[in-house]
């Protein structure tokens, strides 16, 4: 994406020129959260795991997600949020 011209004064430079640091964070957290979406399954299908163990499990799988979530929504990532 090139470079484009809102007014007389800002530019817009697109997703892949802009704060590559937040970007390389994103993916890390998303590799994190797969990995450890993967481990809570294997978790949750032993005979062994609690209700309250299987809770807190997915309660933690859904709170990391709801954080990606906001990380990676397009104002977030950009920088372009208010």
């Amino acid at each position: 994406m090139f470079p484009y011209e809102d007014n007389g004064v800002s530019w817009w430079t697109g997703y892949f020129s802009s704060r590559p640091n937040a970007k390389s964070e994103a993916r890390g957290g998303s590799r994190n959260f797969h990995a450890s979406a993967q481990m809570g399954s294997l978790s949750v299908l032993k005979s062994t795991t609690s209700d309250d163990e299987v809770k807190d499990i997915l309660d933690a799988k859904d709170h990391m997600l709801d954080a990606l979530g906001i990380y990676q929504h397009h104002d977030a990532i950009t920088g372009t949020a208010k």
